[in-house]
């Protein structure tokens, strides 16, 4: 069967209707990537485009003002899905998410609608009893296996992460942690990492944190997305981030003499340099396809 939904989509609006009222959801203008591999595995990544960088150049170092701009403005998810015989979505189990009340939970066709025309894909998402986000997004390429020697296109999921500082070495998202990276062979990536553990925000809107919750978010959680080339054998070379939930990051252009992704077998190993005395490894495993993938969407 074909798989309708497989490729990498880029966020053109994003709406949500509660209880009557229909309103713009990540402001006027909000853009992410939505990112369905043939092999199963899903990320996703919303963003406001109006956020403002961090006064302090620190991720870590933020006010009160700023944790609550970042923290409403951007949202991450990542997991697994399943498609139906016709090859549209049928559901998604969703492994790890910046929203902590979304962990390890699963949606289904009362939870979640997704159809695919004219180059568009219409996500309609429940948050909750007359709550409803519609999403369009726009195809921006494939997510498949690469026709070239691409080493790095592929899910790959996170299992250590440290940063070595002046104050010396921190886990920035805690001894386990989560998350993804998928670079697809059209030439995009996303970023969705985060402290597993995290409670569950009281409010139950993705939109609506504590001073607290907010705070947290913005510390244990990273959400990047952008574009990316290899040389020809398939070597990473460099990165553009269209995105981030630091925006201090936004547009900013990552060579090999700062950034490199080192694959050696199934485990992935970043090394990255911000330039501002952080150096920062992260290292991830090669999520592996389910037996019987679907058959990818035409280009």
């Amino acid at each position: 069967m074909t798989n309708q939904i497989a490729g990498a989509w880029r966020l053109r609006s994003a709406e949500r209707t509660a209880h009557g009222h229909t309103a713009d959801w990540f402001g006027a203008d909000p853009d992410g990537l939505l990112i369905f591999t043939e092999d199963l595995h899903f990320t996703e990544a919303i963003t406001r485009t109006d956020l403002p960088a961090v006064a302090s150049g620190d991720r870590l170092s933020t006010t009160p003002e700023e944790d609550r701009a970042l923290a409403r403005g951007t949202l991450g998810s990542y997991g697994t899905y399943t498609t139906s015989d016709d090859g549209s979505l049928a559901g998604q189990h969703v492994l790890g998410s910046t929203f902590p009340n979304w962990n390890d939970t699963r949606r289904g066709a009362g939870d979640i609608r997704v159809s695919v025309g004219d180059g568009r894909l219409r996500q309609a998402l429940r948050l909750g009893p007359d709550d409803v986000v519609d999403l369009v997004w726009e195809y921006a390429g494939t997510a498949g296996s690469p026709a070239s020697s691409n080493q790095v296109a592929a899910a790959w999921r996170l299992t250590f992460a440290k940063a070595d500082t002046s104050g010396g070495t921190v886990q920035p998202f805690g001894p386990t942690p989560g998350g993804y990276l998928i670079f697809t062979d059209s030439g995009y990536f996303t970023d969705v990492l985060h402290r597993p553990g995290l409670p569950p925000l009281a409010s139950g809107d993705p939109l609506v944190g504590s001073d607290e919750e907010n705070a947290r978010a913005v510390r244990d959680t990273l959400v990047v997305l952008g574009t990316y080339t290899v040389d020809a054998d398939g070597v990473f070379m460099d990165e553009e981030v269209l995105r981030s939930s630091f925006p201090n990051w936004n547009g900013k252009r990552r060579d090999t003499s700062t950034l490199t992704e080192t694959v050696e077998g199934d485990v992935m190993t970043e090394h990255l340099d911000d330039g501002e005395g952080v150096v920062i490894t992260i290292r991830f495993s090669r999520e592996q396809p389910p037996a019987s993938p679907c058959t990818p969407r035409p280009a």
